[in-house]
Protein backbone atom coordinates (compact mmCIF):
# COMPACT_ATOMS: atom_id res chain seq x y z
CA UNK A 1 0.00 0.00 0.00
CA UNK A 2 1.05 3.83 -1.02
CA UNK A 3 -0.19 6.03 1.22
CA UNK A 4 2.09 8.78 -0.69
CA UNK A 5 -0.08 11.18 -2.81
CA UNK A 6 -0.32 14.65 -1.53
CA UNK A 7 2.17 14.60 1.23
CA UNK A 8 5.36 15.74 2.34
CA UNK A 9 8.02 14.08 4.35
CA UNK A 10 8.81 14.87 7.63
CA UNK A 11 12.65 13.67 8.56
CA UNK A 12 13.60 13.71 11.96
CA UNK A 13 17.07 15.22 12.47
CA UNK A 14 18.24 12.55 15.34
CA UNK A 15 18.05 8.88 13.73
CA UNK A 16 17.01 10.45 10.29
CA UNK A 17 13.71 8.92 10.65
CA UNK A 18 11.06 9.88 7.99
CA UNK A 19 7.74 9.72 8.06
CA UNK A 20 4.33 11.26 5.13
CA UNK A 21 2.85 13.63 7.16
CA UNK A 22 -0.12 15.68 5.93
CA UNK A 23 -1.41 18.87 7.35
CA UNK A 24 -4.69 21.09 6.98
CA UNK A 25 -3.79 24.20 8.19
CA UNK A 26 -1.33 26.43 9.25
CA UNK A 27 -1.10 27.47 13.07
CA UNK A 28 -0.41 30.64 15.04
CA UNK A 29 0.23 30.64 18.99
CA UNK A 30 -1.65 33.26 20.62
CA UNK A 31 1.17 35.33 21.63
CA UNK A 32 1.38 36.46 17.86
CA UNK A 33 -0.88 39.40 16.42
CA UNK A 34 -2.69 37.72 13.28
CA UNK A 35 -5.12 38.65 10.83
CA UNK A 36 -8.81 37.91 10.65
CA UNK A 37 -8.68 34.43 8.65
CA UNK A 38 -5.71 33.27 10.32
CA UNK A 39 -7.61 34.10 13.74
CA UNK A 40 -10.36 31.98 12.33
CA UNK A 41 -8.71 29.09 11.42
CA UNK A 42 -6.96 29.17 15.42
CA UNK A 43 -10.73 29.76 16.57
CA UNK A 44 -11.62 26.19 14.47
CA UNK A 45 -8.45 24.10 16.16
CA UNK A 46 -9.66 25.37 19.38
CA UNK A 47 -12.93 24.09 19.15
CA UNK A 48 -11.97 21.03 17.88
CA UNK A 49 -9.28 20.56 20.96
CA UNK A 50 -12.17 21.70 23.72
CA UNK A 51 -14.30 19.35 22.24
CA UNK A 52 -16.88 21.57 20.39
CA UNK A 53 -16.70 21.57 17.44
CA UNK A 54 -15.10 18.81 14.63
CA UNK A 55 -17.54 18.92 11.90
CA UNK A 56 -15.72 20.94 9.49
CA UNK A 57 -12.60 18.92 10.04
CA UNK A 58 -14.31 15.76 10.05
CA UNK A 59 -15.70 16.26 6.25
CA UNK A 60 -12.48 17.55 5.22
CA UNK A 61 -10.14 14.60 6.13
CA UNK A 62 -12.29 11.69 5.09
CA UNK A 63 -12.92 13.58 2.13
CA UNK A 64 -8.73 13.98 1.29
CA UNK A 65 -8.65 10.42 2.67
CA UNK A 66 -11.17 8.98 -0.11
CA UNK A 67 -10.21 11.27 -3.11
CA UNK A 68 -6.43 10.42 -2.62
CA UNK A 69 -6.26 6.82 -1.43
CA UNK A 70 -9.96 5.31 -2.10
CA UNK A 71 -11.20 3.03 0.01
CA UNK A 72 -8.73 -0.22 -1.13
CA UNK A 73 -5.59 1.65 -0.19
CA UNK A 74 -7.44 2.45 3.39
CA UNK A 75 -7.93 -1.47 3.76
CA UNK A 76 -6.28 -3.40 6.88
CA UNK A 77 -5.68 0.27 8.01
CA UNK A 78 -5.46 1.17 11.49
CA UNK A 79 -6.64 5.34 12.71
CA UNK A 80 -4.63 5.78 15.71
CA UNK A 81 -5.19 9.08 17.32
CA UNK A 82 -2.35 10.39 19.81
CA UNK A 83 -3.99 11.13 23.01
CA UNK A 84 -4.11 14.20 25.21
CA UNK A 85 -2.15 14.05 28.30
CA UNK A 86 -5.36 13.92 30.84
CA UNK A 87 -7.72 11.37 29.83
CA UNK A 88 -11.35 13.73 30.01
CA UNK A 89 -10.00 16.18 27.37
CA UNK A 90 -8.67 12.93 25.07
CA UNK A 91 -12.37 11.38 25.38
CA UNK A 92 -14.12 14.91 24.45
CA UNK A 93 -11.40 15.67 21.92
CA UNK A 94 -11.02 12.53 19.97
CA UNK A 95 -13.66 9.74 21.08
CA UNK A 96 -16.65 10.66 18.74
CA UNK A 97 -14.52 11.97 16.02
CA UNK A 98 -12.67 8.80 15.51
CA UNK A 99 -16.12 7.04 15.59
CA UNK A 100 -17.65 8.52 13.06
CA UNK A 101 -14.35 9.02 10.59
CA UNK A 102 -13.64 5.53 10.89
CA UNK A 103 -17.33 4.21 10.86
CA UNK A 104 -17.58 6.58 7.61
CA UNK A 105 -14.27 4.82 6.19
CA UNK A 106 -14.89 1.69 7.37
CA UNK A 107 -11.23 1.51 8.68
CA UNK A 108 -10.20 0.36 12.06
CA UNK A 109 -11.13 2.75 15.06
CA UNK A 110 -7.76 2.45 17.09
CA UNK A 111 -8.63 5.22 19.92
CA UNK A 112 -8.71 2.50 22.54
CA UNK A 113 -5.90 0.75 21.88
CA UNK A 114 -3.36 3.86 23.39
CA UNK A 115 -3.61 6.26 26.43
CA UNK A 116 -1.18 8.49 28.02
CA UNK A 117 0.71 7.50 31.44
CA UNK A 118 -1.13 9.66 34.31
CA UNK A 119 0.60 12.78 35.25
CA UNK A 120 2.97 13.24 32.07
CA UNK A 121 3.29 16.57 30.74
CA UNK A 122 3.19 16.94 26.97
CA UNK A 123 6.30 15.30 25.11
CA UNK A 124 6.94 19.01 23.04
CA UNK A 125 7.60 20.67 26.73
CA UNK A 126 10.51 18.35 27.06
CA UNK A 127 14.08 19.24 26.60
CA UNK A 128 15.11 15.87 25.09
CA UNK A 129 13.13 14.38 21.59
CA UNK A 130 13.58 11.12 23.77
CA UNK A 131 12.30 11.89 26.99
CA UNK A 132 9.35 9.96 27.75
CA UNK A 133 9.90 7.42 25.22
CA UNK A 134 7.09 5.18 26.58
CA UNK A 135 4.95 7.59 27.97
CA UNK A 136 2.02 5.39 26.19
CA UNK A 137 0.18 2.33 27.04
CA UNK A 138 -0.03 0.59 24.40
CA UNK A 139 -2.53 -2.22 23.29
CA UNK A 140 0.30 -4.83 21.51
CA UNK A 141 -2.38 -7.47 20.98
CA UNK A 142 -4.32 -4.99 18.48
CA UNK A 143 -1.58 -2.85 16.87
CA UNK A 144 1.41 -5.75 16.46
CA UNK A 145 1.91 -5.47 12.92
CA UNK A 146 -0.35 -3.08 11.85
CA UNK A 147 0.05 -0.21 9.12
CA UNK A 148 -1.35 3.01 10.99
CA UNK A 149 -2.24 6.16 10.45
CA UNK A 150 -1.66 8.14 13.32
CA UNK A 151 -4.06 11.25 14.01
CA UNK A 152 -2.93 14.41 16.31
CA UNK A 153 -4.37 17.84 16.28
CA UNK A 154 -1.03 20.38 15.63
CA UNK A 155 2.55 19.45 14.82
CA UNK A 156 5.01 21.69 16.44
CA UNK A 157 8.24 20.39 17.80
CA UNK A 158 7.56 16.65 16.80
CA UNK A 159 8.35 15.24 20.21
CA UNK A 160 5.46 13.78 20.87
CA UNK A 161 4.64 12.15 17.59
CA UNK A 162 8.44 10.41 17.53
CA UNK A 163 8.27 9.55 20.31
CA UNK A 164 4.98 7.39 19.72
CA UNK A 165 6.55 6.37 16.36
CA UNK A 166 9.33 4.42 18.16
CA UNK A 167 7.15 2.69 20.15
CA UNK A 168 5.48 1.59 17.59
CA UNK A 169 8.20 0.40 15.60
CA UNK A 170 8.82 -1.48 18.65
CA UNK A 171 5.69 -3.53 18.09
CA UNK A 172 6.80 -3.90 14.10
CA UNK A 173 4.22 -1.29 13.13
CA UNK A 174 4.13 0.54 10.11
CA UNK A 175 3.16 4.24 10.04
CA UNK A 176 2.19 4.62 6.72
CA UNK A 177 0.66 8.16 7.37
CA UNK A 178 0.80 10.82 10.33
CA UNK A 179 -2.04 13.60 9.79
CA UNK A 180 -2.14 17.00 11.66
CA UNK A 181 -4.74 19.77 11.65
CA UNK A 182 -2.23 22.02 11.50
CA UNK A 183 1.42 23.12 11.93
CA UNK A 184 2.66 25.74 14.30
CA UNK A 185 4.34 28.51 12.59
CA UNK A 186 6.96 30.96 13.94
CA UNK A 187 6.40 34.61 12.83
CA UNK A 188 10.25 35.07 12.96
CA UNK A 189 12.57 33.48 11.30
CA UNK A 190 14.00 30.02 12.55
CA UNK A 191 15.15 26.57 12.15
CA UNK A 192 13.58 23.64 12.69
CA UNK A 193 14.96 22.09 15.91
CA UNK A 194 13.77 18.73 15.50
CA UNK A 195 12.83 18.23 12.35
CA UNK A 196 12.57 18.99 7.98
CA UNK A 197 9.57 19.01 6.49
CA UNK A 198 10.62 18.31 2.27
CA UNK A 199 7.74 18.59 -0.77
CA UNK A 200 7.69 15.08 -2.26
Amino acid sequence: MELYKNVESLVFKEGNKKYSIKFFRIYYPKRYEIGFLDRKIRDEIYEFKNGISFDKFLIEIKDWLIENYGTYQLNGIVFLPIPASNKKVNEKRYKRFCELLCKDLKIENGYDYISMKENNSPNHLKDNINSKKYEFILNKDKLKGKRLIVFDDILTSGKTFYSLAIALEDLNCKVRLAIFLARTIKQEDYDEEYFTIYKK
